[in-house]
């Protein structure tokens, strides 16, 4: 049996395999959560004017916890009186000079002459404290809230901790992928054919490609013939009218 039958070797795609497919799939949904990720916590308060920030407390739970991290838009200080609302989330600075940030709620407004020459007041209040804060000049105010990225504060307070290890583990990781998608060969399958399948699959091509090389030439002798009879039709153009012959009386006959 197997000595009047040939191996024939046949690229496997990668999705005649579900476990490819899975493969695939979740380095996909990886990437785009890290890109998505990136775009969340760099660019997008970045371009707002603002930026990302870890909290730190509980003073703003169930809205915010521990490790989650906020999104931020930039706010001039002249903006801040009309443009922060009640129930607005703003991220301040508690006293002039003072690194830290707090992140509460807008609970009230109060507008009159201060001494800093702005316009009004902010009463803020985290949503787990019960007592207001002092009040928050626009000067303090360093942006407001867009959105929370949750639990992304501890990996990024890891990453810091630890940046030699993360990145060579990152280097590690991108350097096993790059070495393995480049080394790794295209998955194949034999099958076993009997020969007379494959001289009757043969003489079928060649029965086609006979068919081709055929249908080509009457094509290139179509032109040809049309191209003769052009040069024909130029050729009798170009050819003088014959004009009938003159006779002249002669008077000496």
């Amino acid at each position: 049996m197997r000595a009047n039958a040939s191996r024939l070797k046949v690229k496997v795609p990668w999705y005649s395999s579900p476990w490819q497919i899975a493969a695939r799939a979740v380095s996909a949904a990886l990437t785009v959560a890290v890109v998505g990720l990136v775009v969340a916590v760099a660019v997008i308060p970045q371009v707002a004017g603002g930026a990302s920030l870890t909290v730190l407390t509980s003073s703003m739970e169930p809205a915010l916890s521990p490790g989650d991290v906020v999104a931020v838009r930039g706010i001039e200080p002249s903006a801040v009186c009309s443009d922060v609302g009640i129930g607005e989330v703003v991220t301040y600075f508690p006293e002039p000079g003072d690194p830290a940030l707090i992140t509460h709620r807008v609970v009230g407004k109060s507008f009159g002459a201060f001494d800093d020459g702005t316009p009004c007041r902010l009463v803020t209040q985290g949503d787990a404290v019960g007592v207001t804060d002092d009040p928050v000049s626009p000067a303090q105010v360093r942006g407001v809230l867009l959105y929370k990225v949750p639990w992304l504060g501890y990996a990024r307070a890891w990453t810091a901790d630890h940046i030699s290890l993360a990145i060579a583990v990152t280097v590690l990781a991108l350097g096993t992928y790059l070495v393995v998608a480049t080394f790794r060969r295209p998955r194949t399958r034999v099958f076993e054919v009997p020969t007379s399948a494959l001289g009757a699959t043969a003489v079928a091509a060649s029965g086609l490609q006979d068919a081709a090389l055929q249908a080509r030439e009457a094509v290139l002798r179509e032109r040809e013939l049309a191209i003769q009879q052009r040069e024909t039709a130029l050729a009798n153009a170009e050819l003088p009218t014959p004009t009938a012959p003159t006779f002249w009386d002669d008077p000496g006959a």
